[in-house]
């Protein structure tokens, strides 16, 4: 019997132990969701996806009110809420602006209006509007991967303007010149758009000024 009253006052202390820490102050929930929040808003998450983040704000907003009313069960419940829909828009912003950024680099590298690029991604921004996380995931990785290809593409077609250039002067290069302009022309064969494009460019802009300008002319 004895041992019986000492296994029912174990059990006791242990619920005792787990209701008082499920009651306690929710500080890591509240900090986590904190900080998932600022991770959110420095992708400019209010901007790409605004629908998430007035989610996540919302649920913050909450978990903050009943954490000044000392009701920290639901300020815990609340908080964990908060941060999965920070996390959620931090992702979506995340592939946006990735998406985003790919065609701005084929703007600046051709004369393109970038009238595809814009509507592609405002197209993933009303996938985002519709609350779907996977689904504007999904479609901003589409419109990114489009743009890598069109990127190449870009890179090829610069690429092979300047190694052309510079090949009908390549007796007044130096070696290690010759050694970079025979390896961007390796990288243009193997449909290498990047690498072809920064070895030749790179070359190309440490010429000097007046011999560029000859090679121009």
């Amino acid at each position: 019997m004895k041992r019986v009253h000492q296994s029912l006052s174990i059990v006791v202390l242990i619920i005792t132990v787990v209701v008082v820490g499920c009651a306690g102050v929710p500080t890591q929930e509240m900090s986590d969701a904190r900080q998932a929040m600022k991770a959110a808003r420095d992708v400019q998450a209010e901007y790409y996806v605004p629908t998430f983040w007035a989610k996540a704000s919302q649920k913050l907003a909450q978990a903050e009110q009943y954490l000044e009313a000392g009701q920290f069960f639901q300020a815990r419940l609340i908080a964990t809420s908060a941060l999965i829909q920070a996390v959620d828009a931090h992702n979506t912003a995340v592939a946006i602006n990735r998406a985003k950024r790919v065609w701005q680099e084929i703007k600046s590298l051709i004369d393109h209006n970038g009238i595809e690029g814009r509507a592609l991604l405002e197209k993933a921004q009303q996938v985002a509007r519709q609350g779907n996380v996977e689904q504007t995931i999904a479609f901003a990785n589409e419109v990114y991967y489009e743009g890598r290809v069109t990127l190449n593409l870009a890179q090829l077609e610069r690429a092979k303007f300047l190694i052309e250039l510079l090949k009908v002067r390549q007796a007044e290069l130096e070696p290690l010149e010759l050694i970079t302009l025979t390896d961007a022309e390796m990288a243009f064969q193997s449909q290498k758009g990047k690498k072809a494009y920064d070895l030749i460019n790179n070359l190309y802009n440490s010429l000097p000024y007046d011999l560029r300008i000859n090679k121009l002319n």
